[in-house]
């Protein structure tokens, strides 16, 4: 089932079946949790907050939580109240590819994205990162990452680049002298896995 939410910034809604709440996978990812009078201002607070991807909401103790998160790192599961409902975002790439790397008149009042005020062009909003076609929410430990950008940068993580100039997954902390001693690369190797390093970054920028 999906409705709209219309607030400052219009998005659409999915809602699960009575009886269910959101099990994040991580604590950071409850950015708020208060009460609302209604599941309507719960969704709106959650349509207003670009950070925000899940709410559920519970209608006898008027619970409302906001997560930073999608149902890759979290659960939708069932609860013992039968008053709890779950909304998720419907998200698809028509919302960003036209936006993305505009002027920032072209985003104002949108939720998708938002002005960055080192390019003055509309980008990802903070713990998301641009895949080419929409925003996903950065990564978090441990997961398989695609490209430099896609792990949680606040969190310390890195997108770890092997020897053949592959990204693998997100580890904390960690950085090109800990890969070298890590693989135990000669200096021949050092100098063959920058030069791969380099075109790795070089079509990751063309990719942008």
């Amino acid at each position: 089932m999906s409705s709209p939410a219309h607030a400052i910034y219009s998005s659409t809604l999915s809602l699960s079946l009575q009886g269910h709440e959101f099990q994040p996978q991580y604590e950071v990812q409850l950015i708020f949790n208060a009460t609302a009078r209604s599941r309507l201002l719960c969704s709106a607070a959650c349509s207003q907050n670009p950070s925000c991807r899940i709410f559920d909401y519970d209608s006898s103790s008027h619970r409302c939580r906001l997560f930073e998160a999608g149902l890759t790192n979290g659960a939708i599961i069932a609860t013992a109240s039968q008053t709890s409902i779950v909304g998720s975002m419907i998200l698809s790439a028509s919302l960003y590819a036209s936006i993305y790397n505009q002027s920032c008149s072209a985003c104002q009042e949108n939720r998708y994205q938002t002005c960055s005020s080192t390019t003055n062009t509309c980008q990802c909003p903070g713990n998301s990162y641009w895949n080419g076609s929409m925003c996903p929410l950065q990564l978090f430990a441990n997961a398989t990452c695609s490209q430099i950008d896609a792990c949680r940068s606040d969190l310390n993580l890195s997108c770890i680049i092997n020897y053949y100039g592959e990204f693998t997954q997100c580890l904390l902390g960690i950085n090109l002298f800990t890969i070298f001693v890590y693989e135990n690369l000669n200096t021949d190797k050092i100098f063959h896995f920058l030069i791969k390093l380099k075109r790795c970054f070089d079509r990751q920028r063309s990719f942008r």
